[in-house]
């Protein structure tokens, strides 16, 4: 069977798929389409749709009017580097042909777009926070001041929108852990960072690569997931204290802001939409190291040929797809070139 078999049921449900129109024209070109089981996603310059075709929802056919549907699940595509250095990256890398029959590939999409999903929502809420924030210092600074008062601008849910924020948090973390477990079931502890760094040590050696690399990017996971737990256990030295608009000595508007106390460290201010840019980049980056570090400790090529994880030139990547970077290469004659 080749990998396009029109009599195959995934592939004659791709090609009523891509009969479809899908989607509006700023939506963009579709650049690949993935099997979700449930339905199949197309992957848009800027949107991912969900699809079902008729015999999908009606495998029966007790209903003839039963029409194929299309479903917009984000509003982000693959120019969107979120969208690629994440769940495209986890498209591309999440093979049972490279890691081994044991490897759930379907389970690995499943956590990645979810945790795409968290990322998107993150970027929502900090694109919402950033527009109520611009309307608000507007109307303030149309307001002249009357008998040396001044009322100063209030959103109100600051504090609900940075729980929000951290409980989104906790979520993307939580789904990097499952997907990390995936490729050592039942060898993680609770403590799922640590004890996949010991696992690599014990399994590549302590000064392996990806041993290394587990040690240097786990701090920071561990200090992610612990931002939820300082807004929702704070302890004196140990606390995210979150402010409305605040008027300085200065005379300068504080927007709405966080302030991180952390032990042996003095606090750091900051505004909020701020901390929601620099944790969502965190993420990504997080994500797209985690992923590229699991596959290299668990690639199992071929033995005729040398299956590597290599980092893609911008030269090489498709035009649909400028943002991903982690890709499997093949060594050729000495040079190793991408696959696929």
């Amino acid at each position: 069977m080749t990998d396009k078999d029109p009599n195959r049921p995934i592939d004659r449900i791709r090609n009523s798929a891509l009969s479809m129109k899908i989607g509006e024209n700023g939506d963009g070109p579709i650049g690949t389409i993935i099997d979700m089981q449930q339905s199949l996603y197309s992957v848009h310059e800027h949107a991912i749709f969900a699809i079902q075709i008729a015999d999908q929802i009606d495998p029966q056919r007790t209903n003839t009017a039963i029409p194929n549907t299309q479903q917009k699940v984000l509003s982000l595509g693959a120019q969107d580097p979120e969208v690629a250095r994440t769940y495209l990256t986890a498209y591309t890398l999440f093979k049972s042909l490279h890691l081994g029959p044991r490897f759930d590939e379907k389970k690995s999409l499943q956590l990645a777009f979810e945790f795409l999903a968290i990322i998107a929502a993150i970027l929502d809420e900090q694109r919402r926070l950033d527009a109520a924030t611009k309307v608000a210092v507007d109307e303030f600074e149309a307001l002249p001041a009357k008998d040396r008062s001044l009322r100063l601008p209030a959103l109100g849910d600051v504090s609900h929108r940075c729980n929000a924020f951290t409980q989104k948090i906790g979520h993307a973390v939580d789904m990097l852990e499952e997907i990390a477990r995936l490729f050592y079931p039942g060898e993680i502890t609770n403590k799922w960072v640590d004890s996949l760094a010991v696992l690599l040590a014990q399994k590549h050696g302590e000064d392996a690569s990806v041993t290394r690399a587990m040690q240097e990017r786990g701090p920071a996971l561990l200090q992610l997931r612990r931002l939820r737990n300082m807004v929702e256990h704070p302890k004196d030295g140990d606390r995210i204290a979150v402010y409305d608009f605040k008027l300085l000595p200065s005379m300068e508007l504080l927007l709405p802001s966080v302030n991180i106390q952390l032990p042996g460290e003095e606090p750091v201010t900051g505004s909020l939409v701020s901390l929601m840019e620099q944790v969502r980049s965190s993420l990504v980056d997080d994500a797209e190291h985690l992923f590229g570090l699991l596959v290299a400790a668990n690639l199992q090529p071929p033995s005729k040929f040398n299956i590597c994880l290599i980092e893609l030139p911008e030269d090489r990547r498709p035009k649909w797809n400028p943002h991903q970077r982690l890709s499997y290469g093949i060594e050729i004659n000495g040079q190793v070139q991408p696959l696929g």
